[in-house]
C-alpha cells in the first residue's frame, strides 16, 4: 500500500497541515517549485528559452518559503546558457529543493533551435533532459503512531520540451518540463520504474513591453500552470522599469499569495532582484516567503540569427 512521506514529516499539527498541502501537490502533480521572479528563471520551466536573452546568460536564485516554520520549503536554482551563430542554444540547470525530510536535486541539460520568421520575430523549440536525485530521510521522522521507516535515496530520468515565439516586446511560450513520473514521494521499490506521467504540468507564459515615456516602461506578464485533477496556478505580474536602472512591481498568484518585487539593474547587464510573498492561509500565522535573484546577460554583438537584446527586459 502506498505511503506518503508527508505523514511522517511533522512535529506539530500546524506543520503537518502545511506539509500535507505541499506534498500532495508534488505527489500527484510532480509540481516544480514556485518562483515569484519567474521571468529570470524561465529556462527552468521552458528549455526553448535557452539562448533567448543573450549569448551568455546566467541566473542564480534562492527562495525561503514560510519563514519561521520548521522544515518549510527552501529552493536554490542555477541556470547557464549560451547560443551559437546558427540558432542553436545549449545550457544547464540545477534545482535544489528541500522540504522537511525530503531533499531533491534536479540536474538538466537544455537545448534549443531558433527559426527566423521575420526581421523582428523568432520561433524557438527546446528539449530538456537530465536526472533527478532524491533523499528522503524518513528515519528521523516522527509519526503519530511512533512507527519508524527506513530512509530512501534514488534517482530517475527527467525529460521535457517547450516552444517559444518572441519579438523584442512580446513573448508567448508553452512547455511541459517533466514528462516522466516522479516516484520520490513514495517508499515502494516498484515505483522507481520509469513511466510517463499521467498528470504532467503544462506551463503557458506570456509577457509584453509598453513604452510609457522615454524613461518609463510598463511590463505585464503572466504564467499559467495546468495539471489534470489539480487546481490551476495563475500568476499575474505588473512591473515598471525606470531609466533602465530601477524596477518595481507587484505579483498576484490566484487564491494563493500577493508579492512585492524590487530590482536594480547595473550597466544594462546585471540584475539583482528581491521579492517578498505574503501567502493567504486558512491556518493563520505569517506564511511569508523571501526570494533573491542575480541574473547576468552578456552580448558580444556578433552577427547572428538571434534577436539582439540591448537591455535586460525579459
Amino acid at each position: 500500500m502506498k505511503k506518503k512521506i508527508a505523514s511522517i514529516m511533522t512535529k506539530n499539527f500546524i506543520f503537518l497541515c502545511l506539509v500535507i498541502a505541499f506534498i500532495s501537490l508534488n505527489s500527484y502533480g510532480q509540481q516544480p517549485p514556485h518562483y515569484t521572479q519567474y521571468l529570470y528563471n524561465m529556462q527552468i520551466v521552458n528549455p526553448a528559452f535557452v539562448g533567448y536573452r543573450a549569448e551568455l546568460s546566467m541566473s542564480v536564485l534562492a527562495r525561503q518559503q514560510w519563514v519561521g516554520v520548521e522544515g518549510a520549503p527552501t529552493t536554490k536554482t542555477f541556470s547557464l546558457n549560451g547560443r551559437t551563430r546558427r540558432g542553436l542554444g545549449i545550457g544547464t540547470t540545477i534545482v535544489h529543493d528541500k522540504i522537511g525530510l525530503s531533499e531533491i536535486t534536479n540536474t538538466n541539460v537544455d537545448a534549443s533551435y531558433t527559426i527566423v520568421l521575420s526581421q523582428n520575430s523568432r520561433l524557438a523549440f527546446g528539449l530538456k533532459g537530465g536526472l533527478l536525485f532524491y533523499n528522503n530521510n524518513l528515519f528521523d521522522g516522527i509519526t503519530p503512531d511512533t512507527e519508524v521507516y527506513p530512509s530512501t535515496t534514488g534517482s530517475f530520468v527527467n525529460v521535457g520540451f517547450g516552444g517559444l515565439f518572441y519579438t523584442k516586446k512580446f513573448y508567448v511560450g508553452l512547455s511541459v518540463p517533466q514528462l516522466l513520473e516522479s516516484p520520490q514521494f513514495y517508499i515502494e521499490d516498484n515505483l522507481n520504474q520509469t513511466s510517463l506521467s499521467t498528470n504532467p504540468n503544462i506551463f503557458l507564459s506570456s509577457g509584453v513591453l509598453f513604452k510609457l515615456s522615454e524613461r518609463l516602461l510598463f511590463r505585464p506578464s503572466t504564467m499559467v500552470r495546468y495539471t489534470v485533477n489539480q487546481p490551476s496556478s495563475i500568476d499575474v505580474n505588473a512591473s515598471f522599469l525606470y531609466n533602465q536602472i530601477l524596477e518595481t512591481g507587484i505579483s498576484y498568484r490566484y487564491k494563493n499569495s500577493v508579492s512585492g518585487l524590487f530590482t536594480v539593474i547595473l550597466n544594462k547587464k546585471y540584475r539583482i532582484g528581491y521579492a517578498y510573498d505574503h501567502r493567504f492561509s486558512v491556518l493563520g500565522g505569517n506564511l511569508s516567503s523571501h526570494e533573491i535573484v542575480f541574473q547576468m546577460d552578456l552580448n558580444f554583438k556578433r552577427n547572428t540569427r538571434w534577436l539582439l537584446f540591448d537591455n535586460c527586459y525579459f
